[in-house]
């Protein structure tokens, strides 16, 4: 079974969740502190202007809560898949505490009542694919008709480093594509969003939309057909466009954005620039995170 291996960098698939611009770093204060943040990893190609700069960033951080949701979901139940929509609510249930039973190890505890699954990451644990998780995600299974839906809720849960408190909810008539609906607080962010997971056993792709909203500001991020291929840092397709205020701007990943960090960012066909994603742990580096997505 092939293992993901999580950035703190991209979005949104399994259990409730994903993370800040892949980096520790708390959310700027300022369009200034975020144009500020850019620049220091876009150095040479800053090309964008304050304005610019924050609308990249808010993206960025879009990206990371997505993915880290991703990183847990993965975790709970992968795309290979683990749920079967023609099983039971308990069976899958009991699917998924055998799946996150043996992931964990020794580390922390899981509790399968019924259609329910209450996972103990305690204060921290490292999984199989690198993940590192701490708090407790609760774990309902349900199932209507030909749809099985996976419900979490997230209390004091911190995933690569990336705080996450909330609810996801994942339906099924698959086992491999999943509607996605989660709100989330990441620290003072708010994040709720709406997807589309198709997963296989090396990648998925995500589409749909996701807001964040930090104070005053809110940002809007569309996914398309943003494809994260397993074990990769970054993205490896696909693009999202990111609103802020009065700029628009599209972010497009490439099979090279994974070693490089590089991506496009274009503003509406007028021009474009290469830009460089925050860097976290060993990322980029040789094309695959050799940190499991730690930052």
């Amino acid at each position: 079974m092939t293992r993901y291996k999580p950035c703190s960098y991209v979005a949104l698939a399994g259990a409730a969740i994903v993370v800040s611009a892949c980096s520790s770093t708390s959310s700027p204060a300022s369009k200034a502190d975020a144009a500020a943040l850019v620049d220091a990893s876009a150095s040479a190609d800053a090309a964008l202007t304050g304005d610019e700069g924050s609308t990249f960033q808010s993206g960025s951080r879009s990206m990371g809560v997505s993915q880290q949701v991703t990183a847990l979901a993965y975790e709970l139940f992968d795309f290979d898949p683990t749920v079967n929509p023609s099983d039971t609510a308990t069976e899958n249930a009991s699917a998924i505490g055998a799946r996150i039973t043996a992931s964990l190890g020794s580390c922390g505890s899981v509790k399968v009542t019924g259609a329910t699954v209450i996972v103990d990451f305690g204060a921290g644990c490292t999984l199989a694919d690198g993940t590192t998780v701490s708090g407790t995600v609760a774990v309902a299974v349900d199932k209507s008709g030909a749809t099985t839906t996976i419900a979490l809720t997230l209390s004091d849960t911190v995933v690569n480093g990336e705080p996450l408190a909330g609810t996801a909810s994942f339906a099924t008539t698959t086992g491999t594509s999943f509607n996605v609906t989660a709100n989330l607080t990441s620290g003072a962010k708010t994040y709720v969003a709406n997807l589309t997971v198709t997963g296989t056993s090396t990648s998925f792709t995500v589409s749909g939309s996701a807001t964040e909203t930090t104070g005053a500001m809110t940002s809007k991020v569309a996914f398309d057909a943003m494809t994260i291929t397993l074990g990769e840092c970054y993205a490896t397709g696909g693009s999202m466009a990111v609103t802020e205020g009065a700029v628009t701007e599209t972010i497009t990943f490439n099979a090279a954005t994974p070693s490089t960090g590089r991506v496009t960012v274009s503003f509406g066909g007028k021009r474009s620039s290469q830009s460089t994603l925050p860097a976290y742990g060993s990322c980029p580096s040789d094309g695959a995170s050799k940190d499991g997505g730690k930052r």
